[in-house]
């Protein structure tokens, strides 16, 4: 089972759908969709229990600019 928990690296201030991530490595793709997450979550103020609502939109759209489908 997946972890809600989403890790962010402050070390990165690009936008996450143009970093470049190996394709096929779930810990990069993972990570890519949490900073996505961070960066969503942050935009709309970091509104309560939106967590899984910002995690699956950002996986939605990382899928949809690196051409693969959600785990």
């Amino acid at each position: 089972m997946k972890s809600n928990k989403i890790t962010i690296s402050h070390e990165s201030n690009e936008n996450p759908s143009s970093l470049n991530h190996a394709q096929g490595d779930p810990s990069s793709r993972d990570q890519m969709i949490a900073t996505a997450a961070y960066y969503r979550a942050e935009k709309l103020g970091f509104p309560p229990n939106n967590d899984l609502a910002d995690w699956f939109e950002s996986e939605a759209e990382i899928g949809e600019h690196h051409g693969s489908s959600p785990n």
